[in-house]
């Protein structure tokens, strides 16, 4: 049976991240599937209403004035609807509880990553965050770790696990992805055994890339790798890369069009995310996509044999996992089977599916 669902967010429009990429997925999927999913989308440039296929779009602007935005919001609806969905826990999280309350209707908070890592300790934001998780009717979380955690704090509140999804077929490459990839490799001077390692995204202080570069250092294996870096960096993860002495031959781009990303993936042969805490980056899903090996902390999400996890902030452990990737007899096997990993694990269905599990478990 279709359901009739209100959507909140902060993270849609085009060009708003690796959140927006994930938010505008899961809605399509939705309404894809027959579902009518209204989606009200707070700090928009400008107040438009557009209709969609099975929905409308009601992007609302910034505060003039204290309370104008989401008053304004919810002065657009088209109730009745079957439940409000809260795409992250602060902000849209908690304007979802309450409009479903107003509204009648159960409510679902979707925890992203930085909603529980980051605003729940900050002071203007652990209330909203709070108040979203005490009143939802269920909460997903994008990673298992989220899931206990947020469990331990809620003793018996339905929390889940809503994985992302990848499009295995979306990243299949094109005779100039791979002209790109030969093009990369060659400007990093890859030879001798050498192995490009890609750093992509926001490296920002949780990302701990100049503390996974010291334990790479501590283990010896510096001269082995070449760094195919796209996106910003922090300060002290620039100083760091342009430091001889920890940091090997690097190439910096900034962040890529969508569509030259299969080809800047299809040069490295690992992805690195050492977070110290982090949600399901779009990043790791693309790259294993795309055949690459991940080497990542165990903030994110649990990856069997398909690459090489290692307990975040444990110094000597991200060395040997960085070693026995570089190392390892057979990478080409290695990346069959990460592609298969993602291809069974993180399937569009599988997306939709977790998510109409829990609004049903949420009584939608």
């Amino acid at each position: 049976m279709s359901k009739q669902l209100l959507w909140i967010t902060e993270h849609y429009p085009p060009g708003r991240g690796g959140m927006a990429t994930s938010c505008q997925r899961q809605v399509r999927e939705l309404r894809q599937a027959g579902h009518t999913v209204d989606v009200v989308v707070l700090g928009s440039a400008a107040f438009e209403t557009l209709p969609r296929d099975n929905g409308v779009d009601f992007l609302i602007p910034p505060d003039t004035e204290d309370g104008l935005a989401v008053n304004l919001a919810f002065a657009q609806l088209r109730p009745p609807y079957d439940a409000a969905v809260g795409f992250g826990a602060s902000g849209a999280g908690y304007y979802a509880v309450t409009f479903a309350a107003w509204l009648g209707c159960p409510s679902v908070v979707l925890v992203r990553g930085n909603d529980l890592d980051r605003d729940w300790f900050h002071p203007a934001k652990s209330a909203w965050v709070q108040e979203a998780f005490a009143r939802a009717a269920a909460i997903g979380a994008v990673t298992p770790q989220k899931v206990d955690r947020i469990r331990r704090l809620y003793p018996g509140k339905p929390v889940e696990w809503t994985p992302n999804s990848v499009d295995v077929a979306r990243w299949e490459p094109l005779p100039a992805d791979l002209r790109r990839r030969e093009e990369i490799r060659g400007l990093l001077r890859v030879s001798g055994g050498a192995k490009v390692i890609g750093l992509f995204g926001e490296l920002k202080a949780k990302k701990r890339i100049p503390w996974w570069l010291e334990a790479v250092r501590d283990r010896g294996v510096l001269e082995r790798i070449r760094l195919l870096i796209v996106g910003t960096v922090d300060l002290p993860t620039a100083m760091i890369l342009e430091d001889a002495a920890i940091a090997p031959r690097s190439l910096r781009l900034p962040f890529a069009a969508a569509e030259e990303l299969p080809g800047l993936y299809r040069a490295c042969d690992f992805v690195a995310i050492p977070s110290l805490f982090e949600g399901m980056p779009n990043v790791l899903l693309e790259a294993m996509a795309c055949g690459v090996v991940p080497i990542l902390s165990d903030a994110s999400i649990p990856i069997g044999e398909a690459g090489f996890l290692f307990p975040a902030e444990d110094r000597v452990a991200a060395g040997e996992a960085t070693a026995r990737a570089l190392e390892h007899p057979d990478w080409p096997g290695l990346s069959a089977k990460a592609q298969r990993f993602v291809r069974e694990t993180f399937s569009a269905e599988r997306e939709r599916e977790a998510l109409l599990d829990l609004l049903r478990l949420a009584g939608a």
